[in-house]
């Protein structure tokens, strides 16, 4: 039934854009989605048709991805449920560094490592859809693989160097500095024999092996950028204190107040953090209020700026920490009551974990960097 009322929308759009191009496009399609882009790859701002869009989210854009990510959540629910998947805490390890990845592939789009057009895919919403497509696919391969013997790793592992070698030779002028294939090579034979080792290969190790790789490809990325660039380990360290004192006094409750356990749950505790660190980070590096002479920053979603401009930026990062306690009360009360929901609570949470973290660390790799 879903399927079909997006095929049916997708076709209105259709059907309207060959009757009213100016109108779907310019003033829709550009406005509020392709154009914001377009602006951030540029640098700011971008035109067309006299259409002037601007980087970051718009009201619009923000509702209507609010919609596709639930709907996605629901799909990879159903999914998972197929694959015989908990969701829990070691999923959400297993997939762990998938967000770190996108971070810091985004904080290197950020620092102009990606050139147009490839920084487009490096830029929100086609990031999200890149690695939610490389995650799945590695998930459903682990899946495919556990029971089999141990040289269909090897032509897994085989074929991600295959595909990287591909991309870097169509892509490797559109990229600063572009990591040789010899060297990604090296850490793709390194890391997976290193689990094969530990004979350790399943649904859930072989994404953490995959993302680790592109973690560490990416981190290395990073030290390229670092180089040429201003690294401030205070505002790194400032930025994260807080976040970090908060998660660890939610576990101390949780663990020595019993009527407060479950703020000692991993998942309670992963989103907590998650929005702390974007919470503070956003509002250290925008405001800087310990006037450390960090460079100007701005805030890209529109609800977001609307909490920083009426308090000064200090009730974003509040008001994030005590909605996200009102969830976890929430959920773990809904859990309580319906145990046949708990996949789905737990998949709620691991997104509301990712909408954090992601955001959070990608703010404090760029203020670190002072990109």
């Amino acid at each position: 039934m879903v399927l079909l009322v997006v095929i049916f929308i997708i076709a209105g759009i259709f059907i309207s854009y060959l009757l009213f191009p100016s109108v779907i496009y310019d003033r829709w399609i550009w406005k509020y989605y392709w154009g914001p882009v377009v602006a951030d790859a540029k640098g700011g701002v971008a035109e067309y048709h006299g259409i002037v869009a601007h980087e970051g989210y718009t009201l619009v854009s923000e509702i209507t991805y609010g919609i596709i990510a639930m709907v996605a959540i629901y799909y990879i629910y159903r999914l998972f449920r197929r694959l015989k998947i908990d969701v829990d805490w070691k999923l959400c390890v297993s997939l762990l560094p998938f967000f770190i990845y996108g971070s810091v592939s985004r904080v290197l789009e950020d620092a102009g490592f990606f050139r147009i057009p490839l920084s487009f895919f490096f830029i929100s919403p086609l990031i999200y859809v890149q690695i939610a497509a490389i995650a799945i696919i590695s998930v459903v391969v682990g899946w495919l693989l556990e029971r089999k013997r141990r040289y269909m790793i090897v032509i897994y592992g085989g074929a991600i160097i295959a595909f990287y070698g591909t991309f870097w030779f169509v892509c490797r002028d559109m990229m600063f500095h572009p990591l040789n294939p010899l060297i990604f090579a090296l850490i793709v034979v390194v890391v997976f024999s290193v689990f094969m080792v530990k004979g350790d290969i399943n649904r859930l190790s072989l994404p953490f092996i995959t993302g680790l790789v592109a973690v560490v490809s990416g981190f290395i990325a990073i030290y390229l950028v670092a180089r040429e660039n201003i690294v401030r380990m205070d505002v790194f360290a400032v930025c994260l204190i807080f976040p970090v004192a908060i998660t660890l006094f939610a576990y101390l409750l949780g663990r020595y107040v019993e009527k407060l356990g479950i703020f000692s749950q991993p998942l309670n505790l992963s989103m907590l953090f998650g929005h702390a660190l974007d919470g503070f980070t956003s509002y250290i590096s925008i405001y800087d209020p310990f006037g450390m002479g960090i460079p100007p920053y701005g805030e890209k979603h529109p609800v977001s700026f609307l909490f920083m401009d009426i308090s000064g930026g200090i009730l974003y990062p509040i008001i994030k920490i005590v909605l996200i306690i009102l969830i976890i009360l929430i959920f773990d009360e809904m859990y309580r009551e319906e145990e046949k929901y708990r996949d789905v609570l737990n998949l709620l949470k691991i997104a509301i974990f990712i909408l954090g973290f992601s955001p959070g660390l990608r703010d404090l790799l760029r203020v670190t960097l002072s990109v």
